[in-house]
């Protein structure tokens, strides 16, 4: 493994990543949005132009996980039932790019080299992400796995540490499509609002739920159960994954009645009305959950190209990512440039 030394440079070298978590913790201002919930707690229901609803009082049946949520789901509010239209686009295909994401995260979570390294926890982080915004925990996340996991340089030398554990993550396909995207499709697409409002409820915990699933029916099943499936395969997994997302961005691109730019980039200026400042928070959080993900392929390919493994080709295909993205959507982008480094991590290892 890489020397505390060497370590600690990679650490000074990914400071980036601590900086664009600190923007997005400043520009979601989580101590306005709690205060923005406060009329809806003590109202006990969300009103607005066109109707109300009531406030769920009780839905994980336990106290401590009810108050936690039950502020957050007033603040999806908003785009989860449709009073701001430009949000509501935003936020659906925020969501759904979030498929891909969990993916990667959780496959990269079943890389031998990565356990016991931050990488082998995604499901805490994105978990945290839920209470704090991801757009702050994903860069932190990043910065830790860049930090304090194995390099290429460290695969080459081990190469068995390369291997990823297929066998924990074959399940994930259908785990993901049942906890996370029908979730995320009701929440937003469902014809009563109230159906709306109580999936919000649900999404809430995903993340969470996903591991503990993942990680109860590997152990429950067998790992050998999954070993020879097409489950196992990372690229139907991402595949699937965003061929999910690609699509919702595409329906957003070509049905959206808003530009673009009102959709997705935040207003500079500093918001004190509800709406308006959930609408900048989420697309802050969501422009550094992907600017920070991207940032992040620029230095696994980097490392690759330091340990030998790529030629500079490597700038080539990190500069195609943001054009694809601009077509296929963030999530499908980041998925594929997973792919490409695993892909090119795993053909050059073999050679070795």
């Amino acid at each position: 493994m890489s020397s505390p030394a060497s370590k600690m440079l990679r650490a000074i070298v990914a400071l980036p990543f601590l900086g664009i978590a600190l923007l997005c913790l400043q520009a979601m201002d989580l101590e306005k949005m709690i205060a923005h919930q406060q009329p809806y707690l003590e109202s006990g229901k969300i009103e607005w132009s066109e109707g109300s609803i009531p406030i769920l009082s009780r839905f994980h049946y336990v106290e401590f996980l009810d108050e936690v949520w039950r502020g957050t789901t007033a603040s999806f509010s908003p785009s989860t039932l449709g009073y701001d239209a430009v949000s509501a686009w935003q936020m659906f295909a925020f969501l759904n790019d979030l498929g891909p994401l969990f993916a990667v995260w959780i496959l990269e979570s079943s890389r031998v080299g990565n356990k016991w390294t931050p990488a082998y926890l995604p499901t805490i982080f994105a978990f945290a992400g839920q209470l704090l915004g991801l757009g702050s925990v994903a860069p932190v996340f990043y910065f830790l796995c860049f930090s304090f996991g194995p390099s290429a340089s460290d695969l080459i030398r081990s190469p068995s540490k390369r291997t990823l554990a297929l066998e924990h993550t074959a399940p994930l396909l259908p785990i993901i499509l049942l906890l996370h995207t029908s979730e995320v499709f009701a929440a937003f697409l469902a014809s009563e609002p109230t159906t709306r409002h109580y999936w919000t409820w649900a999404w809430q915990m995903t993340p969470l739920w996903v591991g503990i699933a993942n990680f109860t029916i590997t152990k429950t099943i067998g790992k050998s159960s999954f070993s020879d499936t097409a489950l196992g395969s990372p690229k139907v997994l991402l595949g699937v994954m965003s061929l999910i997302s690609s699509g919702v961005w595409l329906y957003t691109l070509v049905n959206c009645e808003y530009p673009l730019s009102t959709v997705f980039l935040p207003d500079a200026s500093v918001q004190t009305d509800f709406v308006l400042h959930m609408r900048r928070a989420l697309q802050f959080d969501e422009i550094c959950i992907f600017a920070s993900s991207l940032l992040w392929l620029v230095y696994l390919f980097y490392d690759l190209h330091s340990a030998g493994l790529m030629g500079g080709e490597w700038v080539v295909k990190i500069a195609f990512l943001p054009v694809f993205a601009a077509f296929a959507g963030p999530g499908a982008a980041f998925a594929l440039g997973w792919y490409w480094r695993e892909s090119m991590l795993q053909s050059k290892l073999v050679k070795k």
